[in-house]
């Protein structure tokens, strides 16, 4: 028989009588289910994409995607920096002086990653100077000692701008009669940024040729060789293809060394909660299979005389994928169409109900990926599709002499 005898039957079947009342109950069930599932997992999905979004564009922005070094110093920096902005991806390359140190203000002492930047350079490039609290990106002059800092480091240190902080670095310490001296300087906090993430309480920035005097590396060094990436996630690719090019005269690190495990820990939070969503989708196809096992029972006489009309085992079976499938459908699109709905809306139905998941100010981050979305509604169809299956074969096994015999 023609495969539209199939799909009229299965139609005809899915909207359930009068006698079948409790399977109708459990088809509803199943397509609610698998309409939460799918909504689900579309909001946490674009929230959790925004995060990493929002992660990825502030943390990174902020702290070196690409370090290019050798040994302690690079004597003459441009010769490289031309080679460097040459590289596809690259947005820009900037020198830095980098050291780890100790920062003692009112009565506090902390730890924290000491930046030294050309402010001219780093325009339009890093992250920070948009997320200032107070202060300006270009009060970083040489000469001035001045340093921005985290929004946490700051209050850490008991710090507000103007205030003094010494800055104590054990590079560039120096042997006297009392043994080896950590290389120090009083600095002026000049204004404060705040990224929302962890680099907030360990991370502050001065000029480039303060930090070179307080390294002692001498005038017209650098550290290393900064790259900004259109991508920061392409960072380990371009590091081992610079590492390549360059040679082992110089060392190549990309942001994983210090924030992997972060970004990391990102992601297994995110598979992890997918994971857990799809559970909703599998419970709902449970519910597809109940109401199929019931119908099949049910119509055990009507499948008895279609099959000596000539129905065949494979039009059998295409009656109830076709009528669990109608129920995946109809459960995937109002998922879908409830999933997009409030993404779009988060923030305000958030805002009703009362519920704050970030500190006030801060929007709660969506991104939308729509080839995301795409694979969630395809997951949704190919569980439930397997799921009729076992319904749909064991009524294509119905013997109509068995079936019709006391009827």
């Amino acid at each position: 028989m023609s495969p539209t005898v199939s799909l009229l039957i299965g139609l005809r079947y899915w909207r359930a009588r009068k006698d079948t009342q409790f399977v109708s109950f459990i088809t509803l069930f199943s397509v609610v289910g698998i309409a939460l599932g799918v909504a689900a997992l579309i909001v946490v999905s674009s929230v959790m994409n925004g995060l990493e979004g929002r992660l990825k564009t502030r943390l990174l922005g902020a702290v070196p995607q690409v370090l290019v070094s050798q040994g302690r110093h690079i004597d003459d920096p441009r010769p490289l920096q031309q080679t460097l902005s040459a590289q596809p991806g690259v947005l820009g390359v900037t020198p830095l002086v980098s050291t780890e140190a100790m920062l003692q203000g009112e009565g506090a002492l902390g730890g924290a990653q000491v930046l030294g930047v050309d402010p001219e350079q780093e325009s339009g490039l890093s992250t920070v100077s948009e997320h200032l609290i107070s202060g300006r990106w270009e009060e970083l002059r040489a000469g001035e000692y001045r340093i921005l800092m985290g929004a946490r480091l700051a209050s850490r240190l008991n710090l507000v701008p103007g205030d003094r902080v010494r800055v104590i670095s054990a590079t560039g310490a120096v042997y006297g009669p009392m043994g080896r001296l950590p290389s120090q300087r009083v600095f002026t906090l000049a204004g404060v940024f705040e990224l929302g993430a962890d680099v907030d309480g360990h991370l502050a920035y001065v000029h480039i040729e303060d930090a070179a005097r307080l390294t002692r590396l001498g005038k017209g060094r650098v550290a290393a060789m900064r790259l900004y990436l259109d991508d920061a996630f392409k960072a380990p690719g371009l590091a081992a293809q610079l590492q390549s090019q360059l040679g082992e005269r110089f060392r190549v690190q990309d942001w994983r060394s210090d924030y992997g495990q972060l970004f990391g820990a990102v992601k297994m939070e995110k598979n992890m909660m997918a994971l857990l969503l799809a559970l909703i989708i599998a419970i709902a196809a449970f519910n597809v299979v109940s109401a199929l096992v019931m119908m099949v029972t049910d119509k055990t006489s009507d499948i008895a005389i279609l099959k000596t009309m000539g129905l065949s085992r494979a039009s059998v079976m295409g009656v109830f994928s076709v009528q669990g499938m109608t129920s995946t459908l109809l459960g995937v699109a109002i998922g879908a169409l409830a999933g997009l709905l409030l993404a779009f809306n988060l923030q305000g139905v958030m805002a009703a109900l009362g519920i704050w998941l970030l500190p006030p100010g801060q929007p709660l981050p969506v991104i939308l990926d729509y080839g995301q979305i795409g694979l969630i509604l395809a997951g949704a169809m190919v569980i439930s599709y397997l799921a009729t299956l076992y319904p749909a074969w064991r009524a294509s096994l119905i013997q109509p002499a068995e079936a019709l015999r006391y009827e």
